[in-house]
């Protein structure tokens, strides 16, 4: 039986064919009616059902895919139906506190332990519900004001929300992170009660402190930092930042929730959610050590960089703004901001700053940090933009070998150093510092630029 679901289910994710859901649905509400244990069942192999349980995870996997849109959606007439046999998966006892202590914690976080477990899966597929109802809503007549009602047009996702919202009743870690997850999508659908629970959904007392972590880190991790929702949950944002550095070293986790609340944070800096005097943003600067620095500001140049569309002018000039509040703190204590200095480099590869402003600040941050990443990409930077800049090209370059302590790194852009020596050369204010620069690397063994000089 469960071979048979999850076939239907990968037919439908696989878009290879679509079937009727009336008797697959009549046959799904057999199942979840059979009593849950098997009595007297053995299995001996590991793959085999122990009992009906693994069968119901099955039955929520294929109604979450009979909620996307497409050929083979649930049709809407069924959704009584539907709910008769989602509804019970939601109260389904797996994940057992015992099977979470065992298999989550270092082993497993919570939000991979939702998709893993029935009832974690029957709660994904309520929220999947509740989204197939508003794309139906959209369709039919009175849109705007049925969608403005949010859950009192689907009062059975509300009251399994809120049950699942008492920690009396749901001690499973695993299910917060469905919350979290899911948070950006419970906002659209009911932007009253995703303001109403949002304390709930990530609670602040330290006490519930392990069920904000769940929570939190999956809803940093799979979500964009939407305006609509940063103004529900700003001071979850303020509650997180003041808690950076305490994510245990031992907890294995789908990522690194400082580091996505770093990254949280930029997008908001770019696009003017957030100022750069705001306290959020300061709290993010002084609390972070240097490599989370680093990473926040290796992730607003690696955007750049992956951006193929124009950047507006505004955006730009915020980030110009960020980079000289970061360079005049590095300034000031040089050896704590090597690494936040150091990933300017994706910011001058991005080519999307005037080429004149990004060499001066390459310099700047080559002489505080001694070295920038990806190095090679921005030795091919320079040698695109060393006829425009061939004095600051070459300085830069040679900052950069003299970084390259164990003479590996030149060995990937060797020929964009020669072609950013050989512009410098047939400069008169560049020469003497290439000549020099190709002394330095003879004297270091790179003998095959000597030839430039003849």
């Amino acid at each position: 039986m469960r071979a048979l679901l999850s076939g239907l289910r990968e037919s439908l994710k696989q878009k290879q064919t679509a079937f009727k859901w009336s008797p697959i649905l009549q046959l799904c509400q057999w199942v979840v009616e059979q009593p849950r244990e098997i009595p007297n069942r053995q299995v001996s192999k590991f793959d085999a059902d122990p009992d009906w349980g693994w069968t119901r995870k099955a039955i929520a996997d294929l109604l979450s895919a009979g909620f996307e849109g497409g050929e083979g959606t649930i049709p809407f007439d069924l959704r009584d139906k539907v709910w008769s046999i989602l509804k019970p998966l939601t109260d389904d006892p797996d994940p057992t506190p015992e099977y979470e202590e065992k298999y989550g914690g270092t082993n497993m976080d919570p939000a991979t332990l939702s998709i893993n477990t029935t009832r974690g899966e029957a709660m994904h597929a309520v929220i999947r519900y509740a989204l197939w109802i508003r794309r139906h809503l959209e369709k039919g007549e009175s849109a705007p004001e049925r969608l403005q009602r949010g859950f009192e047009d689907m009062p059975e996702v509300r009251e399994v929300l809120d049950a699942h919202l008492d920690v009396r009743n749901e001690p499973s870690l695993a299910i917060w992170a469905v919350y979290g997850q899911w948070f950006p999508w419970l906002v659209l659908l009911d932007p009253e009660w995703a303001r109403n629970n949002a304390a709930r959904i990530f609670p602040l007392d330290e006490q519930q402190q392990a069920f904000f972590d769940a929570a939190w880190t999956t809803y940093v991790t799979f979500c964009r930092p939407y305006d609509n929702v940063f103004d529900v949950i700003r001071e979850q944002y303020r509650h997180a930042v003041g808690r950076i550095g305490s994510r245990r070293a031992d907890t294995r986790g789908i990522a690194d929730p400082d580091e996505n609340l770093a990254e949280h944070f930029m997008e908001l800096y770019w696009r003017g959610t957030l100022g750069l005097d705001d306290p959020l943003l300061d709290a993010l600067w002084k609390n972070a050590p240097d490599d989370l620095r680093a990473h926040a500001l290796d992730f607003v140049g690696r955007s750049l960089h992956n951006t193929s569309d124009p950047i507006p002018i505004d955006v730009l000039e915020r980030l110009k703004t960020l980079w000289d509040r970061r360079l005049a703190e590095a300034k000031k204590a040089p050896t704590a901001h090597q690494q936040e200095v150091a990933a300017f480099g994706w910011w001058f590869v991005s080519g999307k700053f005037d080429p004149a402003w990004a060499i001066k600040h390459l310099g700047e941050a080559l002489s505080i940090a001694g070295k920038v990443e990806p190095d090679y990409i921005v030795v091919e930077k320079l040698a695109e933009i060393a006829k425009q800049h061939p004095p600051e090209a070459v300085q830069c370059l040679k900052m950069i070998v003299e970084g390259d302590q164990k003479g590996w790194g030149i060995h990937t852009w060797r020929e964009h150093a020669r072609a950013i020596l050989a512009v410098a050369l047939k400069d008169s204010s560049a020469r003497s510092q290439a000549e020099s620069l190709i002394q330095y690397l003879g004297r270091r063994g790179h003998l095959d630029f000597r030839d430039l000089l003849q």
